[in-house]
């Protein structure tokens, strides 16, 4: 993926300007010179536009909330990515080091701690992540996401019915050792690319 940086300088002119010639600024300049006021019906325009003021901050605030509510949802769903995406690189690299060491013990020690499950339950939760309302970088890594749980609960299901007496160099025979050498760069590009503050 290519990085976009966009860089946005502001000095105080710049902010003077923009706020002098803003729509609010404008309009209420436009109001303040231009109405009656000094007709009898200044009280009901004052009562006018007050209303109006109103109605917009009746509608602005919520949708401030609205807003600030769906911005914190998504930081809570990238941090539970985060979150998967390192155990599943945790659960990736015990996978590799039985499959490299080639023992039988070392396998009946991952198999005690449940590997089998653990990998199951990673790729449900990887498929629960909605794909809406993410940008089209965070939707990369969910979808790597879901690749990697996809393929390191095959290579759990093959280590966990593999017959040492029949197949005795895991390390060698082992029919995914391909496929790990694709999905686990895939696994750390997810960890390095989720942001700092999310990740940590």
């Amino acid at each position: 993926m290519f990085k976009k940086e966009i860089v946005i300088s502001i000095n105080w002119l710049s902010m003077v300007k923009v706020l002098f010639f803003s729509p609010a600024v404008v309009i209420s300049a436009w109001l303040i010179f231009y109405l009656p006021w000094n007709s009898p019906n200044a009280p009901a325009w004052v009562q006018a536009i007050g209303s109006v003021a109103a109605i917009f901050a009746a509608w602005l605030i919520p949708y401030q909330h609205e807003q600030i509510r769906i911005k914190r949802q998504k930081e809570d769903l990238l941090a539970s990515v985060a979150w998967l995406a390192l155990r599943v690189k945790n659960s990736f690299d015990h996978m590799t080091e039985v499959i490299l060491k080639s023992e039988p013990k070392a396998r009946e020690r991952w198999l005690f701690f449940s590997q089998p499950t653990d990998w199951a339950i990673h790729r449900d939760a990887a498929r629960e992540f909605p794909l809406t309302g993410f940008t089209s970088d965070e939707i990369s890594w969910l979808l790597a996401l879901r690749s990697v749980t996809e393929f390191g609960l095959m290579c759990a299901e093959s280590l966990n019915v593999w017959d040492f007496d029949e197949n005795p160099n895991l390390a060698d025979d082992f029919p995914h050792k391909n496929g790990i050498e694709y999905h686990l760069p895939q696994i750390e590009w997810v960890l390095r690319e989720i942001p700092v503050g999310i990740n940590r």
